[in-house]
Parts: structure tokens; C-alpha cells; sequence
């Protein structure tokens, strides 16, 4: 019996001995930071070996691991001269990972960290592609409202890509994409603000004029819908009627033509349900002033014949 309660004390004695020993292996006591840390997760002892450490894993295909080590670099060293491109070189590790979001949001953060990094411009450029990307995903529709969070994300990219370089060379076409997928989301008021941005900030772009027929058509597509009042059926007629009258390109003054007659039609009905309103209430008088609105303001259309033909059998019973 004393000989196994001995060989039970060596054993135990031997297990402590190496997990002290094995922890000892994994952790070590820092002065500079006064705490322990694992050297296998530690970044090395200067930013230029770190950086070095890090691009090894990138060059050989690593991404995730490369991604790890560049951004242990800016927490490690975030004033290092070589920290910006660390910051960069995670963003480039997940965008080839396809990890688009992560991606993006690694490059907002060099620009946030490091506003004055040489690589401003090709972010930018990078946060524009990974917006498309998310823009021009499949998303799933109910009622036809896209609902998905690639339409948010992508939304979410143009706008920061316009705050932080709002007359650099992605300002304009982030703005329009950004009002595209308002569209699509049915955030019309949205869209429609997008758009005039474009046209009142940047005047000499390219997407001005495209800008000014498609804040026509989205006040068009908000009129149809049943939360919007009459007001915004007016001022779709009154932006295609300007657009059809200055606009240069044949095809768009067809297709401005195509929609005011829609926008006609659709306010003619609406005037006229008033005038029905009245005359089913016996007052003649007034159904055919608002008859008459209609014949007036739509002359040549079925529903201005429409209504000259019940302005002449009320007027009848009126003298009647």
C-alpha cells in the first residue's frame, strides 16, 4: 500500500513538473507590457520584421494567416512608418480571401488611422469595386422589395468612399450607384436626394445628365407607390416635361414622352375619381368642374372623352 501511495505521489509529481515546464514553453513574462504573453502569438521585436513575417505568409498564398500577422503589426506598432501598409496589406489579404466586407472594412481603417497615406487613392478604388461587388449580388425580393443586406453593405461603402474624399474621382459614380440601390430598395426619398447631389455638387460630371432623368423616374416610381401623395406625381410631370424639352438624346425625350403619358393618365384618374366622388353625392356642379379640369388639362386622351361625356349628361340634369 506505501509503495503505491509513493508511485502516486511521483506521478503527480511529474505531470506538475511538465505542465509548469510546457507553460513556461508558451508563456513568458514581458517587462515592456508587465504582463505574459505567448510567444507564438507575440509579434516580433521590430515593425520591419513583423512586416516581413507577415508579407511571407501573403506571397506564398496564406491570406488568412497573412491578414493575422499584418494587422498584429498595427497593434503592435501603430505608429511605425510601416503600419499604413500593414493596415493596407490586411485589407488586400481578406479581399482575396473573397472576404469582401472585412476587406473594406481593413481599408476604411488605414484611412481613418493613416489620412495621409500615399495609397489613398487605390483604396478608394478598391472600396468602389467591393461596393459593386455587393451591388450587383443576387438578392432575395418580397413584394418586390430587395431585401438584403449586400443592398445595405454596398450603400454603406458608396457613402464612405463620398465623405472621405468627397471631389475625388469616385465621389460622383459612388453618389449614383449609391442612389441605384435606394432605388432598388424603395427608399425613394433617399434616391431622390442622391440625385440631386450629383446635380447640384457636381455640375460638371458626367452623371449629371443621366442623374436629372432618373430623379424624374424615381419621383415617377414614387408616385405609384401608395404612401406617396399627389405632390410627387407633379413634380415627375414637371421634370420629364423639362427633360423632354432639353434634353439632346432622341431616345430619352421617347421614352420622357413614354412616361409623362403615364403620368398623365395616372393624374387624370385621380382628378377623376373626385369628380365621380361628387356626382354620386348628387352634387352635379361640382363633379363638373373637376370633369372639366380633366378635359382641360388632357384634351385627346380616352379619359378626357370619358369625362366630356359626363359633363354633358350632368349639365342636362343640372338645367333639368
Amino acid at each position: 500500500m506505501l509503495k503505491r501511495y509513493i508511485l502516486l505521489i511521483g506521478v503527480i509529481a511529474a505531470i506538475t513538473v511538465f505542465s509548469v515546464q510546457t507553460a513556461q514553453a508558451f508563456w513568458v513574462w514581458t517587462p515592456k507590457s508587465k504582463t505574459m504573453v505567448n510567444p507564438k502569438w507575440a509579434a516580433k521585436d521590430t515593425p520591419r520584421e513583423q512586416f516581413d513575417w507577415a508579407m511571407h505568409f501573403y506571397k506564398n498564398s496564406d491570406f488568412k494567416r497573412a491578414a493575422e500577422e499584418f494587422i498584429k503589426l498595427t497593434e503592435s506598432f501603430p505608429d511605425s512608418d510601416l503600419a499604413p501598409d500593414a493596415q493596407y496589406y490586411a485589407g488586400r489579404s481578406y479581399e482575396e480571401l473573397g472576404k469582401y466586407y472585412f476587406a473594406f472594412k481593413q481599408y476604411q481603417k488605414t484611412i481613418d488611422d493613416y489620412p495621409y497615406t500615399k495609397r489613398m487613392e487605390e483604396i478608394l478604388g478598391r472600396e468602389y469595386n467591393i461596393a459593386n461587388i455587393f451591388q450587383t449580388e443576387e438578392t432575395p425580393k418580397l413584394m418586390e422589395l430587395e431585401l438584403s443586406e449586400s443592398m445595405g453593405r454596398a450603400v454603406e461603402i458608396y457613402k464612405k468612399i463620398v465623405e472621405n474624399a468627397p471631389f475625388g474621382m469616385y465621389a460622383d459614380k459612388s453618389l449614383y450607384k449609391m442612389a441605384e440601390c435606394y432605388r432598388r430598395m424603395m427608399k425613394y426619398n433617399e434616391a431622390i436626394e442622391a440625385y440631386e447631389k450629383i446635380i447640384k455638387d457636381y455640375p460638371e460630371s458626367s452623371f449629371v445628365s443621366e442623374a436629372k432623368y432618373q430623379l424624374a423616374y424615381t419621383r415617377y416610381e414614387a408616385s405609384l407607390a401608395p404612401e406617396y401623395d399627389q405632390e410627387s406625381t407633379e413634380e415627375a410631370l414637371k421634370e420629364f416635361k423639362r427633360i423632354k424639352k432639353t434634353t439632346p438624346v432622341p431616345a430619352i425625350a421617347q421614352e420622357a414622352e413614354k412616361v409623362l403619358d403615364e403620368l398623365r393618365s395616372k393624374k387624370a384618374n385621380s382628378i377623376m375619381k373626385i369628380a365621380e366622388f361628387y356626382e354620386r353625392r348628387g352634387k352635379y356642379r361640382s363633379a363638373v368642374i373637376y370633369y372639366q379640369d380633366v378635359t382641360g388639362k388632357f384634351p385627346g386622351t380616352k379619359v378626357a372623352n370619358e369625362a366630356q361625356a359626363r359633363i354633358e349628361r350632368l349639365q342636362k340634369r343640372i338645367k333639368n
